[in-house]
């Protein structure tokens, strides 16, 4: 079975697959294989769901397109994404795997992000651009004309051909070199452990239940039933959303959203007074809107969520000096062992250690082995910390008080 060395100049460029026939047989040609490199291109800005435009795959032997547009039936390819038997070698995988996770109903298995790998060997600008890293790598510089292409019309420009092809001829590559800096830097299981979080059909799922914790606007003044009603009004029109496959904000924008949870209208004839209120939608929408606010209304004290006024703003004095000092600490550990220290701590999860909240990630697997453990017992007094300097390079020592 082929091995993920690239063959260079010699690669073979096929015809675009554009029938459930090519599919089949090049799919059957991928079995042969112990991995393959895999991009997707998509259009979002129309639908809910973004849609699936063309597949790029590359080789050691090969580089081909598919053609989704085209083609009725892609459930050999979703197949192959399933495979445990074959790696999956791309960067920035989430939204690739979403795609083919919702579309075909099958977790991923057995990928390889080599935007994560870049992070588990230490590279900068962590996560780091596709461009950018193939830059590091193999000295190429791409092009980055087609980068908002619109990839659903057809036929597609050579221009197109040429940056969706390039999309995949570097990663078995650039898998390779990073897969061996890892191994000799004894992280393989660290790695494999990582890329286990895009097997788990719950990665690509959106829960509508925690969408306003994501939406612009302020917070000021929002307590805890005006955070319900956002809440609630938020997982409606998400749920609406994905019902009639639009974009959420096509519906209500997050700014307007967060105007009904501060000043929550209680009849159809006060959604007017709402800026940005698209006009006569009271009569279609306003209804479920209204009965969203009701229900929002019968919610006891101990049913509301924490007040968003309050997130980000919980950390006494105190408690956010600490939360700096595990993040820098995290910083200067994660940088003494060559690892990008965004990939190992975000300075919210040094707030949710500190404040006693979900840090789940930071105390689990290789986070809670290389630093997570420590800076539990650091904030519980059990260990004292010492930062000392070698060759230029701070290090840290944690010993017992």
């Amino acid at each position: 079975m082929p091995d993920g060395t690239m063959a260079g100049s010699a690669i073979q460029e096929l015809e675009i697959v554009r029938t459930n026939d090519g599919l089949a047989e090049i799919s059957e040609k991928l079995r042969s294989y112990e991995r393959f490199a895999l991009d997707t291109e998509f259009v979002g800005e129309r639908t809910y769901l973004p849609t699936l435009s063309l597949v790029q795959i590359a080789t050691v032997d090969w580089i081909v397109l598919i053609d989704p547009i085209s083609i009725s039936n892609l459930d050999p390819f979703w197949e192959l994404v399933a495979d445990p038997d074959i790696e999956k070698v791309l960067h920035a995988a989430r939204e690739d795997l979403r795609l083919a996770c919702v579309n075909s109903g099958l977790a991923p298995r057995s990928i390889f992000d080599t935007q994560v790998a870049a992070g588990f060997v230490g590279l900068p600008q962590y996560p780091i651009s596709y461009a950018k890293l193939v830059e590091a790598i193999t000295g190429v510089r791409l092009s980055k004309s087609e980068t908002r292409s619109e990839w659903d019309k057809r036929p597609l420009t050579p221009e197109q051909i040429r940056y969706a092809k390039d999309d995949v001829r570097y990663l078995l590559e650039i898998r390779n070199k990073l897969g061996n800096v890892i191994e000799k830097l004894g992280r393989t299981d660290w790695f494999v452990e990582e890329m286990g979080r895009f097997s788990d059909p719950g990665y690509y799922i959106t829960d509508p239940e925690d969408v306003y914790l994501k939406l612009r606007g302020p917070r000021s003044g929002m307590g805890a039933r005006q955070t319900a009603v956002l809440r609630a009004v938020a997982a409606w029109r998400e749920r609406e959303a994905s019902e009639m496959n639009v974009p959420a904000r096509t519906i209500l924008r997050d700014e307007t959203l967060t105007e009904i949870a501060l000043r929550p209208p209680t009849h159809l004839s006060e959604f007017k007074r709402l800026r940005n209120f698209p006009a006569g939608d009271e009569v279609t929408i306003g209804p479920h809107i209204l009965a969203e606010i009701q229900a929002v209304r019968r919610l006891t004290e101990d049913e509301l969520p924490a007040p968003l006024a309050s997130l980000g703003e919980t950390e006494t004095p105190a408690q956010k000096a600490f939360s700096d000092l595990a993040f820098a600490l995290a910083t200067i550990h994660a940088q003494a062992n060559r690892l990008s220290p965004e990939l190992v701590l975000s300075r919210a999860a040094a707030s949710d250690l500190t404040l006693g909240k979900d840090a789940s990630l930071l105390l689990n697997g290789w986070r809670k082995d290389l630093v997570g453990y420590t800076l539990q017992q650091l904030l519980e007094g059990k260990v004292d910390v010492r930062i000392k300097v070698e060759g230029g390079v701070p290090k840290l020592e944690f010993n017992e008080p």
